[in-house]
């Protein structure tokens, strides 16, 4: 009985292993942006809360859209008005465009302008990776003295809380050089109206980008986020198969049972032998 009860471990701890390892792979993507990459430019490392449901936000917290890339409906839209009218506050971290649906439905002025922004003033090669700086006072550049951007977007309208310096340009032809009609000047790549925020440079929640921000990452923590039109999810069927499981007791459940009989069978076998 003893060998037998060996022999019943030992086949757990292999399924025990290989089940980890498998898991492992499944549940990792190389998404940008998404929860479950953990490379440079996932957002494994970024601690917030995901809700799903923009029904019931809590007063007063901080909900952050990450590069939107799924329309709101109509209702949604209500629902973060309401967000905000009862002193809610909303960041949209985007740098392609698609928040301009939604700021527009918001009745906000501001929109996201992208283009290929590039500065001189920058410790590093990419022209692309350059220092913001903080306008005015708005809490979440409380005690920031410059911000890495990585290739932001122009935000326009609204009241700025974050510019580049004088010597930024649109780097049209993504040469890296200013030429041709391309001309220096500052521009704003942060801005606000009211308790709406609009951040033109979605990169700064990847992992890669935290390091290089922590007094900001700080500043807007404790954080909600959005996780039905954020791009922080997946398409990889099979993570989400196994987050449906892992978010559903009962699912869960039958799934633990199906594992344990492999084991089940082998020990019954061994009893009969």
């Amino acid at each position: 009985m003893a060998k037998v009860r060996r022999e019943a471990w030992a086949v757990l701890l292999i399924l025990l292993l290989a089940g980890g390892a498998v898991y492992a792979h499944a549940t990792t993507t190389t998404e940008e942006f998404s929860r479950y990459n953990v490379g440079w430019n996932g957002t494994s490392n970024l601690a917030v809360e995901e809700v799903r449901d923009l029904r019931g936000l809590p007063p007063g917290a901080t909900l952050l859209i990450l590069a939107p890339d799924v329309a709101f409906t109509a209702e949604e839209v209500g629902y973060l008005r309401a967000f905000l009218e009862s002193g809610g506050r909303v960041l949209i971290a985007d740098e392609e465009g698609n928040a301009n649906r939604l700021l527009a439905d918001l009745g906000s002025t501001m929109r996201v302008r992208p283009g290929n922004l590039a500065s001189l003033e920058r410790d590093h090669v990419d022209p692309g990776l350059f220092t913001g700086y903080p306008v005015g006072n708005a809490t979440i550049f409380s005690g920031v003295e410059t911000v890495l951007l990585n290739r932001p977007a122009a935000v326009t309208g609204g009241e700025p809380l974050l510019e580049t310096s004088i010597l930024t340009w649109d780097d049209a032809d993504g040469d890296g050089r200013i030429g041709g009609s391309e001309t220096f000047g500052t521009a704003v790549v942060c801005a606000r109206e009211g308790n709406l925020t609009v951040l033109g440079d979605a990169s700064l929640f990847v992992n890669a980008m935290l390091a290089g921000n922590p007094k900001f990452i700080e500043n807007i923590r404790p954080v909600l986020i959005d996780a039905a039109h954020s791009r922080t999810g997946t398409a990889n069927p099979l993570i989400n198969a196994i987050t449906w499981v892992r978010e559903t007791p009962a699912a869960a459940a039958a799934f633990a049972a199906l594992a344990a009989l492999p084991v089940a069978w082998r020990f019954g076998r061994k009893i009969d032998d």
